[in-house]
């Protein structure tokens, strides 16, 4: 079997992830570790293997690249996934696809018009509970959904900020605990429970410092096409917790989904389906990268569509879009 040449774009914390699984891969090797940092693509690199370097349109060139991992701060990520499109090669991004609609737009036609895979790193849709609810909530196994809650309680400040600048500014993160934090819940909300159609919000900053610009608690009402509603509370002012769970009611039952497993309660039953868990600093990433890459490899060996397109995942997008603009009014989502 072909083992695909790939490049990981942009050393940083979560890039290690990405590392891990190319290593641990039989589908792919790494050729070249990329970060406008050298010495961070150097370190990188003794780490997990791969050329460093710091030129990009070198790596663009070589014809043993198949596949391009970016992983960079988010505001570089349109530019650097047409470009890297462009040149031929199929392309894994980090979350979320884009700050804005436009540019999500911008990169689905070009991956659409170069018959390139762009596949978007949304690895809590493959942990066990999210699956397991997915089927169950397909077949309609508790009924139709009626409503849902979000919740995501978690904590970031000081240096979280201070060593990545990019970070806590409206211009470069496009947000802060919704896009940062909470994007995977918000994924998973409409992954799991359909479309929004509308939704009011009100964000605030609520620890009035100067570290950053951007919220850092947010409460949503969503409307759904399917005609019922959601709400959402998601902070990360949250000292000592790391909670992120979804909860859905169905007719017949109900189900809570976190990183941890899957509740459900029905007919007076309460039963608890546990998932497999990380351990350790960033316990919080989970241990679906792996299984998501793995997954994007075959998509490109086998020429089949990958797990998270850019159709499913500019919907997250839009749905922060208009959580910002909304400041307590109802908003129609728009693509």
């Amino acid at each position: 079997m072909k083992r695909l040449g790939v490049a990981v774009v942009g050393c940083g914390a979560v890039a290690r992830n990405h590392g891990k699984a190319i290593k641990a891969s039989n589908r792919a090797h790494l050729l070249y570790c990329v970060d406008i940092d050298l010495p961070k693509a150097e370190a990188f690199s003794l780490l997990f293997g791969g050329q460093p370097t710091d030129n990009l349109d070198h790596v663009l060139q070589d014809p043993r690249v198949d596949c391009i991992h970016i992983v960079t701060p988010h505001f570089t990520h349109p530019e650097l996934v047409i470009k890297a499109l462009e040149s031929g090669k199929d392309v894994l991004c980090e979350k979320p696809l884009s700050i804005h609609v436009s540019d999500a737009n911008r990169m689905l036609a070009v991956s659409q018009a170069t018959n390139r895979k762009l596949c978007i790193c949304f690895q809590n849709r493959l942990n066990e509970a999210s699956l397991m609810a997915k089927d169950l909530l397909e077949r309609e196994a508790y009924g139709k959904i009626i409503s849902a809650a979000a919740l995501v309680m978690w904590h970031r400040e000081g240096d979280y900020y201070a060593k990545s600048p990019w970070r806590g500014r409206y211009e470069t993160e496009g947000g802060g605990c919704i896009i940062n934090q909470s994007i995977h819940t918000l994924d998973l909300l409409q992954y799991l429970c359909g479309k929004v159609s509308s939704l009011s919000a009100v964000d605030a900053h609520l620890r009035q410092n100067t570290e950053y610009e951007v919220e850092d608690s947010i409460m949503v009402n969503f409307n759904f096409e399917a005609g019922f509603h959601a709400v959402g509370y998601f902070t990360n002012c949250a000292k000592e917790f790391k909670t992120a769970s979804l909860e859905i009611v169905c007719e017949k039952g109900r189900m809570k989904v976190e990183q941890k497993g899957l509740e459900i309660v029905s007919d007076g039953r309460q039963e608890f389906f546990p998932s497999e868990v990380a351990t350790g600093e960033k316990s919080e990433w989970g241990l679906s990268h792996g299984r998501l890459i793995e997954s994007f490899y075959s998509s490109v060996l086998e020429d089949k569509p990958v797990c998270v397109d850019a159709v499913s995942a500019r919907e997250s997008v839009k749905i922060i879009s208009a959580i910002k603009l909304s400041k307590g009014k109802l908003l129609q989502l728009r693509d």
